[in-house]
């Protein structure tokens, strides 16, 4: 009977022999796995450049990081990990920390970059700058932006000093007086033409000097009046519209204007874009006005300075007589590397036999909403890796679902020497008018 005994002390032994051997080999690998993260840590790299779009279907966003004719465009993925999504804005300089996954940057981090005020030069806040415009008639207020930008929407009474022409010129377009007040804006905190403007005067000598670091986005979000210059008014694509009665506006109104009193506005206004830029005017400067167009989706929106009168004085042009529409037409003008409509059903068609579609929705999306013809569905996310799938010898027109992925893609695209455009409207619009194909 002994035997038997000894027999079943062996197997205890050798089990716990063999647990102790494989304790040590997942110690091992234990090991291995916690130097991988530390890896993965050292490849951590940080870019810097502009933000051109965000695809929250796609997770991806697309940097475009340097300038001029040597800026180049990265696709970067994110997902629940990325810290600061947040305050990732479109066309906002930030700063991205990524990593790279199976060939492809995945973003870690994003932090906007908040341009930095000078030393000595004071910060000044959106009802600080509205107080001292009405209190202090010496105070010159500096748009530091582009002219085109001025020219569109600028603060009231703004003076028009982009920072290059500030650089150029120095003190020659600055009041002589140095101790004058001079507040600098420009297009929020993370812009940096103001903060290096007011560095410039600093230089010169001025030294009474502000920054209003939340700029234009911030008046504007407040609901405070801008003001469109006159050359924009009769040259831009916008929607001009006249606020007094019809009987008034028979007798003299501002070329190209639409008559259109307020009691009508709102309904009339129901099937116009929602960025389709709006320039109002009254008899006076009708400011109230303002908020309420901005709440209801339009994001441009400025008045004529002086309303009609101001107008007149200024020796703009007019016209009179019999008004014979009130219905608004407005159609935005491509951007760059925009596909016109026309354009974009030929192909959806069959019709022109050198482009190509590229829909860049996500196969989930196709199966639930329907493809036009002739596409080729590569996501988002998916084309830097499938490159190869696409010809160079063909016009390639990128859609998704509202135009913000195409975009993105389209840049994609054209970084890798692809002769491509992007649709952007919302393939749900009846304008689109093109043939679905359902699932």
């Amino acid at each position: 009977m002994q035997k038997p005994l000894k027999q079943h002390l062996f197997i205890p032994l050798a089990l716990v022999l063999l647990l102790l051997a494989a304790g040590c080999a997942p110690t091992k690998e234990s090991a291995d796995a916690k130097m991988a993260p530390a890896a993965e840590q050292q490849a951590e790299q940080t870019v810097t450049g502009t933000i051109k779009g965000i695809s929250n279907l796609a997770k991806s966003i697309s940097l475009e990081v340097g300038k001029g004719e040597e800026a180049k465009t990265m696709l970067i993925r994110f997902d629940g990990h990325t810290t600061g999504m947040q305050d990732a804005v479109r066309d906002e300089p930030s700063v991205v920390t990524y990593t790279m996954r199976d060939g492809t940057p995945y973003a870690l981090e994003v932090k906007r970059k908040i341009a930095t005020i000078p030393e000595g030069v004071q910060e000044i806040k959106t009802a600080e700058l509205v107080a001292l415009l009405k209190s202090d008639p010496k105070v010159f207020l500096v748009d530091s932006r582009p002219l085109p930008r001025y020219n569109q929407a600028h603060l009231p009474g703004a003076h028009s000093i982009p920072q290059a022409a500030l650089e150029e010129k120095q003190a020659s377009i600055l009041p002589a007086d140095t101790s004058t007040p001079l507040v600098f804006y420009c297009g929020g905190v993370t812009c940096p033409f103001s903060p290096a403007s007011a560095s410039i005067a600093k230089d010169l000598g001025y030294t009474n000097l502000m920054v209003y670091h939340e700029g234009e986005p911030e008046w504007t979000k407040a609901g405070l009046p801008t003001y469109s210059e006159d050359n924009f008014i009769l040259t831009g694509n916008i929607v001009l519209i006249d606020l007094r009665t019809p009987q008034i506006a028979q007798q003299g109104r501002i070329k190209g204007a639409y008559s259109i009193p307020y009691d009508q506005l709102f309904t009339k206004l129901d099937d116009v874009a929602r960025n389709a830029p709006l320039v109002l005017y009254g008899d006076q400067e009708p400011e109230d006005i303002i908020g309420e167009l901005r709440e209801e989706g339009f994001n441009f929106v400025s008045l004529v300075k002086g309303g009609y009168e101001g107008w007149v004085e200024r020796g703009g042009a007019i016209e009179k007589g019999p008004i014979y529409t009130t219905e608004i037409r407005w159609v935005r003008q491509l951007g760059k590397g925009e596909v016109s409509l026309d354009d974009f059903r030929r192909a959806a068609r069959g019709e022109d036999k050198d482009a190509i579609i590229v829909d860049a929705r996500t196969k989930e999306e196709i199966a639930q909403l329907g493809r036009f013809k002739n596409t080729i569905n590569i996501p988002l996310d998916e084309i830097p890796h499938r490159l190869d799938e696409l010809p160079k010898d063909k016009k390639l027109y990128v859609h998704c679902s509202t135009g913000a992925r195409a975009d993105m893609a389209y840049s994609e695209l054209i970084k890798h020497g692809f002769d491509a455009k992007f649709l952007l409207l919302n393939i749900e619009d009846a304008a689109c008018d093109c043939e679905i194909i359902r699932p």
